[in-house]
């Protein structure tokens, strides 16, 4: 002997069933998105952060690849990204002496004209020496395309027999 189920009762199993395929969808649609593309903000704080901190290869991981190749090129043979950082940023920029917040208060003005933005840049040691920092979008978020006023106006000379090379 079989019992049938009543109407309402197997509205609510369906329902069920119906809902929680539903939020299986959806949590596997959003795994397959990934994480959210870092904003050009927070990508140009973790930048002057990354160079307030003297962490230079941290910093260089928020270039762009032909941005950064484009300025290890320009340098004197044998620079790294790091080094050349190391070499135009005055080294007032990164002795933080006790304070360590100065990290933490750069103004970021983004304007933004598609995949491109600009950023204007002040309020910290770093911030005032760069001014200006530009970026792209790429399908991994934010990469900055310009490195700032001090690293862009460095002049890295590349040695000559018998000449050293100056900044």
């Amino acid at each position: 002997m079989t019992r049938a189920i009543p109407f309402a009762r197997r509205s609510s199993v369906r329902s069920r069933l119906v809902l929680g395929m539903c939020v299986l969808s959806m949590t596997a649609a959003l795994a397959a998105c990934g994480e959210a593309p870092t904003p050009p903000n927070e990508a140009v704080q973790n930048y002057l952060n990354a160079l307030g901190a003297g962490n230079y290869t941290n910093a260089c991981s928020f270039l762009d690849t032909r941005a950064r190749e484009s300025l290890i090129r320009a340098a004197p043979a044998r620079s790294t990204c790091a080094g050349i950082f190391s070499r135009c940023l005055p080294h007032k920029t990164i002795v933080l002496g006790k304070d360590q917040t100065q990290l933490l208060y750069a103004n970021i003005e983004v304007s933004r004209a598609g995949a491109d933005a600009t950023a204007q840049v002040s309020g910290t040691l770093v911030a005032s020496e760069l001014k200006r920092v530009t970026l792209i979008n790429e399908r991994a978020g934010w990469e900055l395309t310009g490195f700032g006023q001090a690293i862009e106006r460095c002049r890295l000379v590349r040695r000559h027999r018998g000449r050293k090379a100056t900044t």
